[in-house]
């Protein structure tokens, strides 16, 4: 009872706070569908995000508010000034104390209004940093220190024009000499240029390089990496032996200058190895704090780990605007209904409900799973640089870059999709430039592609899980410090396991829909196993081997596998005590029609592997569970986009404003460009009758 009246008096007064904090929205076309809500939209959004981060996103709208360099424009801006302004835009981010190291997590909702100015600057004040501390040492302090306060800007160069994903075929190199106590840093030719750098363009004085090391034995150490000076920081241009450049317009994100470089026998200082991991003494020794290069590795690929996990944030913000915009727009868009007399909102159709809602759910999973592995890959780097229990570290290293291998593909195809079905939701308004689904759509193009592009990435989350069941097939015990597949130990039980359910109630409860993911991993992870062994036996080569256990087998099983961490992750969640019962059962109907759309994908896997058969009605159940699940979830759905909404001049989309006047907003759009209502300077070629 006491405890009852405690957690009373505790929602009571975070729901004051939550007043505080979060503004009324108007009232209009929307308010019927808000009033149908089952939850408070306020409180559930102050628990899903918290009060430092509702309380950042104030500042940050009032910094878009009054600053002149965050002014949107109407019309499509060239290139050249789209950075210009990014670049204005980032300064002013600095000049107010607003960076992501300081608010690690939060710098995503500079997303919302300027996706080029996210990834420019958590690329140079996260992710360069972050992987400097995490892989440097002492003697790199200076230089971070300088990459930090904004006198250096620093980028990172991974990729190479013939070489991306297969990292051992780059042709960068670094070799050490000891005469003059430096590396000299070389590209043979334009395939080995470093390609796609982010900042590198136009802009970055300073580049992180991965280059194979040599030493003065000739031995090639495999790949390290180097903070490289590119340009002088007085006047940005280029040192003696470098040659820098941009890469051009692309299809999305034009405010980033995505550049290459290449170097010509150039030479950088020894110190400017990154050398937590692996390190070469001033006579030319190569030495390693790490026992095992697997060790390395491991802490290597951990720490790197962060720009994937970064990569699901930033999708879950594209998701988000995307869903804003839709189911705002379909709940005031009518079109046919019961009678002459009666049109319908387009939300209120079956069709219309299936093709949104599971996206709205999937939303949800992936702001919750975002949240969490940031603050648990930050726990990691910390470990990095702390823990001496290197073993640990490694096998954390090596879980979380599986874990980030398999996370990114699927939220960035999870964006992909939803976008288009959001796109094509709003009609021919969704078409229009205006709409903003179109730039969504391009600017979410390049997560499938930049960290790992997907079908390659997704192999290094299937090889890790592969080696934990054969660990089990020999009786070993398998290690997952992270817990993202401890269950794996309990996998040949799980595998005897029958679909038993008879309601579509039992279908739909969150622990039994866990339980068919967890069976789909270990089918496959035996599937693909098997796979392997077969062509092993048949004296194919380890390469062959993976190229011909992949569609339909490794593939999926990493898809999958992601698929069950964001749903546990969430359900987790679930269980603080934060949530009001409210809360909870609508996130947990979202949970459930998330992983029930996972699983009607995989009816045939359930079939063909003997977890359900025929008789036992498991299609018909998920089906309508899903169904049922967006039928309920129709009185939810405007109050929960509410929840992810930033303020409508960030949403910038006339069809997803918080009033609900789509075709008020419409109108004021297309009748603020003067151009639409002009004659064209080139009237006269159209006058086809005067050929």
């Amino acid at each position: 009872m006491i405890l009852r009246r405690y957690c009373c008096s505790l929602r009571n007064m975070k729901g004051i706070k939550a007043e505080e904090i979060i503004g009324d929205l108007p009232t209009g076309p929307l308010g019927n569908y808000r009033k149908r809500a089952s939850f408070n939209w306020k409180l559930l959004r102050y628990n899903l995000y918290g009060e430092d981060q509702l309380l950042f996103q104030e500042k940050l709208w009032n910094l878009f508010k009054v600053s002149s360099v965050f002014k949107s424009s109407r019309k499509t801006v060239p290139v050249d000034e789209q950075r210009r302004q990014t670049i204005l835009q980032m300064r002013a981010l600095l000049t107010n104390d607003i960076l992501p190291y300081e608010h690690p997590h939060w710098i995503n909702s500079v997303l919302y209004f300027n996706p080029s100015l996210t990834i420019k600057t958590g690329i140079t004040f996260g992710m360069v940093v972050s992987t400097m501390m995490a892989l440097g040492t002492e003697q790199h302090g200076d230089i971070i220190e300088k990459l930090q306060d904004g006198r250096y800007t620093g980028c990172f160069a991974l990729t190479e024009v013939a070489h991306g994903s297969d990292v051992r075929g780059m042709k960068t190199t670094a070799t050490y000499d000891p005469n003059t106590k430096s590396f000299i840093l070389h590209s043979e030719d334009f395939k080995a240029a470093k390609c796609w750098v982010g900042g590198l363009g136009q802009t970055s004085t300073h580049a992180m390089v991965f280059a194979q090391l040599i030493t003065p034995d000739k031995k090639n150490r495999g790949l390290h990496l180097f903070i490289v000076p590119i340009r002088d920081p007085e006047t940005l241009l280029p040192y003696p032996r470098v040659t820098v450049g941009d890469l051009g317009e692309k299809i999305g994100l034009n405010g980033i200058d995505n550049g290459f470089v290449m170097f010509h026998n150039y030479r950088i200082p020894r110190i400017n190895l990154l050398n937590k991991t692996g390190d070469v003494t001033e006579d030319g020794k190569y030495v390693s704090r790490l026992k095992k290069e697997s060790q390395r590795l491991g802490a290597s690929l951990g720490a790197l780990s962060m720009g994937r996990v970064n990569i699901t944030c930033v999708c879950t913000k594209y998701i988000s605007l995307a869903i804003v915009i839709a189911i705002r727009y379909c709940a005031v868009r009518k079109q046919f209904g019961p009678s002459l007399e009666e049109e319908w909102p387009v939300i209120e159709y079956q069709v219309q409900q299936w093709r949104l809602f599971p996206h709205l759910a999937t939303t949800y999973v992936m702001t919750i799973f975002s949240e969490i592995y940031v603050r648990k890959l930050r726990s990691f780097q910390i470990s990095l640089l702390t823990s001496e229990n290197r073993e640990l570290v490694s096998a954390e290293g090596m879980e979380f870059h599986a874990l980030s291998s398999a996370v990114k593909p699927l939220c960035s195809w999870m964006t992909r999709d939803a976008i288009q079905d959001c796109r094509e939701a709003c009609g021919g308004h969704g078409y229009l430039a205006a709409s903003r689904l179109g730039q969504l759509r391009a600017d979410n193009d390049p997560n499938c592609t930049y960290e790992g592009e997907n079908n390659v990435l997704i192999q290094q989350a299937s090889n890790w899980l592969l080696g934990l069941w054969s660990n089990i097939l020999e009786g070993k015990e398998i290690s997952s410090p992270v817990g993202s597949a401890s269950f794996l130990s309990d996998g040949q039980n799980i595998l005897q396991l029958k679909f038993n359910h008879t309601t579509i109630e039992e279908v739909l409860a969150p622990e039994n829909l866990l339980t068919m993911l967890k069976w789909l991993i270990c089918y496959y992870l035996k599937k693909t196993h098997q796979q392997v062994v077969f062509l092993k036996k048949n004296g194919e080569s380890d390469f062959s081997i993976r190229n011909n256990s992949q569609v339909f087998l490794a593939r999926t099983l990493a898809l999958v596998y992601a698929e069950h961490t964001l749903m546990k992750t969430f359900l987790d969640h679930l269980q603080e005590s934060m949530w009001s019962s409210e809360e909870k059962s609508v996130l947990t109907k979202l949970g459930s029609l998330y992983a029930a759309t996972c699983l009607e994908k995989r009816l045939g896997d359930l079939y063909a592997g003997g977890y359900a058969s025929t008789s036992d009605g498991i299609d018909t159940l998920l089906r309508e569970g899903i169904i049922t699940l967006c039928k309920d979830l129709l009185n939810e759905a405007v109050a929960l986009v509410d929840v992810l909404a930033p303020p409508d001049f960030i949403v910038n989309s006339p069809l997803g404003f918080s009033d609900g006047e789509v075709y008020k907003h419409m109108e004021q759009w297309i009748l603020k460009n003067p151009e639409n209502l002009e004659r064209p300077s080139w009237w006269r070629e159209a006058l086809l009758s005067k050929l």
